[in-house]
């Protein structure tokens, strides 16, 4: 592996300012596509919320492994990031919401690395979207480019507004030991279609067993 891969995925992406970015975000992201490594992240969602014209499309985003199909308030949600010795581009995602009465939501992806300060996260069926990095005052700054369907060598491009809009994700580290997330999608037309917002400490790290 080149000195240039073997780099946590958000790194490649933002280069220099990676140094820019506040200690706990960097420990987030820290972990390596080619090594065998874990992150496990816990806390509480203030908020998970959809809008009505969001709903027409929790059951296709549902299919592809996306999106929450609930709103709610406080919900305790875990994220577990692992990279693994045989996967030399990803970093892999699996949150699970706990909502009051209802069954476990879990929200699978894969984060790689594209070009330049762009990522994409796919989930299944080769959807994914593509997002460009930064860094402002310390904090990790996600911003939606479009969306791209994969099928076989065939990568088909789709503009935020053919499905829910803009999205943009804030990654801002309060403490040494804790960090605010701030998803938004905003749809030209529409206004909000999808956001949640919560608090998050890092619980575990290291190799994977």
């Amino acid at each position: 592996m080149s000195s240039t891969t073997a780099l946590p995925v958000i790194r490649r992406a933002l280069g220099a300012q990676w140094e820019n970015l506040h200690e706990i975000v960097q420990r987030h992201y820290a972990i390596t596509p080619g090594e065998s490594s874990r992150m496990v992240i816990r806390g509480n969602m203030s908020e998970v919320y959809h809008s009505t014209i969001a709903k027409l499309f929790l059951l296709p985003g549902r299919l592809f492994g996306a999106l929450v199909p609930y709103k709610g308030r406080n919900i305790p949600t875990e994220v577990r990031n692992w990279t693994t010795a045989q996967d030399q581009r990803a970093m892999f995602w699996h949150r699970t919401l706990q909502f009051p009465d209802r069954s476990p939501v879990i929200f699978q992806s894969r984060m790689e690395h594209s070009r330049h300060d762009e990522i994409i996260v796919f989930v299944k069926f080769g959807m994914g979207i593509r997002m460009r990095m930064s860094v402002e005052d310390g904090a990790l700054i996600f911003r939606s480019i479009g969306y791209v369907w994969k099928i076989g060598a065939a990568a088909i491009p789709i503009p935020n507004w053919l499905i829910l809009g803009d999205a943009e994700i804030i990654e801002k580290g309060l403490s040494e030991t804790e960090f605010f997330i701030d998803f938004n999608i905003i749809h030209p037309l529409f206004g909000k279609t999808f956001s949640y917002t919560g608090i998050f400490s890092i619980i575990e790290e290291g190799d994977t067993c």
